[in-house]
């Protein structure tokens, strides 16, 4: 915050001298010091903020790859006449303490192509597979592993 406190001060007075880049550190450490004190600001929040951020951009980017290589397991079923399908559905148990965690692995299973959260109840999946190497790993996948990591950040 202090160095975005320090750029904007930079910005907004359009040149830099000795006595603007003094004064705007010295007028951006006195903000955050009134945030911290006053505004229930703290520099921890902010760092477990932005590294759940990072761990959000690093889940889309999972999410991506899984539905990619989820794309590509499926296209012999659509093109190939000799191959066919053999649906399953499994069921797994998750570690995952929160509810939203459970419910946005749920959305992402259904996202990838090849299979259906058939249902989620507590900590159990219910998931439709075109076949069974679909599911092949699916409780211990690196998007479980990403919101995993995702629910220790933000500390529940």
């Amino acid at each position: 915050m202090l160095v975005v406190l320090f750029a904007l001060w930079l910005i907004f007075n359009g040149r830099v001298t000795p006595e603007i880049f003094v004064f705007g550190l010295l007028f951006a450490s006195l903000l955050l010091g009134f945030a911290c004190r006053y505004m229930d600001y703290s520099i921890e929040k902010e760092r477990r903020v932005l590294s759940l951020a990072l761990q959000v951009v690093l889940y889309v980017g999972a999410l991506i790859a899984e539905i990619w290589k989820a794309n590509l397991a499926t296209i012999p079923y659509i093109f190939d006449k000799i191959r066919k399908p053999a649906p399953r559905i499994i069921r797994f148990r998750t570690a995952l303490r929160t509810e939203t965690a459970r419910a946005v692995l749920a959305n992402s299973i259904t996202l990838t192509p090849g299979t259906i959260t058939v249902s989620l109840d507590k900590e159990v999946f219910t998931v439709h597979c075109l076949d069974a190497s679909l599911a092949k790993d699916i409780e211990a996948s690196r998007l479980v592993r990403r919101l995993r990591r995702m629910e220790e950040v933000s500390g529940r």
